[in-house]
């Protein structure tokens, strides 16, 4: 049973570590640091917690020590932590439901999976205050990649939510508070954007059903101190969750992970949307800025939220230098990469044409 201590209880949510066969030293790094600076009372690894079909093909044995390695520092501090999935973790040749049967086998581990509806690890998590129950904690099964862009959150999950919450409800007689953490981000997310010109500084481009469009951070919505340094990757198709979650107005927060470079939250018909930047080191992110986010629940179903980062954990200096200094020039996405492909090429192109007619006039 999780309960409040000292009137609060503090989530720390893990994204998108993304590891493959080896695990980086900076990543355990930022995650022990973490741990113990807010001293949480459950952790959450929130999907793409590894990825590579060449890295594991299909490994068992591989994929358990994996999980076991980004594991233990919450083990060994004896925390009780679940996790989702995302579009990543299938990828290494095992499914969801395998990888799940393993968490299953590790100390702490408290997840869930409801039966009878889309994905896995779909669960409820309740957080009680001796008998009272304070919050409920929905971890949610977001899918994975379509044959173009990103599946959504399903009709029959959705449906398992409104029971879910419906029969709380009942049961005490109130709504109860709660947080969704899940890894791909709701639609509704561009709400805390403003669109801008390709020239504006600190534009990001866009893509998919966002194609050639720009967009800022409105700074009058969100946390003073996010940021976003990639398009948010949002599902193709819009399924309702969102508008799910407003109808009775308990759900108070959602937040995921998936883009990894960006760390921001702000409130959209007033539930506060979070992004997690990512917290590996193995793939591309916000440099030094990887980092976890808290989530601190108070008695009455009040509660804040903020990132704690590597720079500010850890220190500037990294174990794995070459490999950190690779990743920061690793194009996020398709798009990203033929962007930057098709800038090199011009540049390319352009300097020969300078060549040649420096040849023609002065050779």
């Amino acid at each position: 049973m999780l309960q409040f201590k000292n009137d609060t209880f503090k989530i720390m949510q893990i994204a998108d570590t993304q590891e493959g066969s080896s695990v980086s030293p900076d990543t355990l790094d930022l995650i022990n640091a973490a741990l113990d600076r807010a001293e949480p009372d459950l952790v959450v690894y929130s999907g793409d917690q590894i990825w590579g079909k060449s890295a594991f093909k299909g490994n068992k044995d591989k994929v358990e020590r994996v999980l076991s390695q980004l594991t233990k520092p919450v083990r060994d501090r004896k925390i009780p932590f679940s996790v989702c999935f995302g579009n990543h973790d299938r990828q290494v040749g095992l499914s969801n439901q395998e990888q799940f049967d393993i968490y299953k086998n590790f100390d702490c581990f408290i997840g869930e999976s409801e039966e009878g509806i889309d994905g896995v690890a779909n669960h409820v998590i309740e957080i009680k205050d001796g008998d009272n129950l304070e919050f409920l904690l929905y971890l949610i099964d977001s899918h994975s990649n379509l044959k173009i862009g990103y599946d959504n959150v399903h009709q029959n999950q959705i449906d398992w939510y409104r029971k879910t919450r419906d029969k709380y409800e009942a049961e005490y007689g109130r709504l109860i508070p709660s947080i969704v953490i899940q890894h791909i981000p709701v639609c509704e997310v561009f709400e805390l954007l403003t669109e801008v010109k390709k020239s504006t500084k600190g534009a990001v481009r866009g893509f998919r059903t966002h194609a050639n469009q720009f967009y800022v951070l409105n700074p009058d919505r969100v946390n003073k101190t996010g940021f976003m340094k990639e398009s948010p990757a949002d599902p193709q198709e819009n399924s309702g969750e969102f508008a799910a979650f407003k109808e009775k107005g308990e759900v108070l927060g959602v937040y995921f992970g998936h883009d990894h470079n960006n760390s921001f939250n702000g409130k959209v018909d007033g539930i506060d949307l979070g992004y997690t930047q990512g917290a590996g080191f193995h793939v591309y992110g916000p440099g030094r800025d990887r980092g976890v986010r808290i989530i601190e629940l108070k008695k009455g179903g009040e509660f804040e939220t903020y990132d704690l980062r590597f720079k500010n954990l850890v220190g500037n200096k990294v174990k794995e230098p070459f490999r950190y200094a690779l990743f920061q020039i690793m194009p996020t996405n398709m798009f990203d990469a033929v962007s930057r492909a098709i800038k090199f090429f011009a540049g390319l192109g352009i300097t020969a044409i300078i060549i040649l007619i420096l040849v023609f006039f002065f050779g």
